[in-house]
């Protein structure tokens, strides 16, 4: 699974290379805005993410909003930063 954690003006958002549609077209999905938090995104990256299902992982894409920034509470928790 190939991801990426990019450095945006609202704050570190990871991405997965992924095939939402199934027919073989893969794009660059945003899953998660972590804000300042650099860290965190690295570990939602390599360690929650590779355990995610499919049907999590389109739920994350589906769900995604840029304005929405999360903050890491432990393994696979997540909050919302306010």
């Amino acid at each position: 699974m190939l991801t990426s954690t990019e450095n945006t003006p609202q704050g570190y958002v990871v991405s997965v290379y992924y095939d939402v549609t199934g027919n073989g077209n893969y794009h660059w999905e945003k899953l998660r805005n972590f804000g300042d938090r650099q860290g965190d995104a690295i570990e939602f990256r390599d360690y929650d993410l590779p355990a995610l299902s499919d049907a999590q992982i389109r739920q994350l894409i589906r769900q995604f909003d840029i304005n929405v920034k999360y903050k890491r509470l432990g393994k696979n928790r997540y909050g919302k930063e306010r």
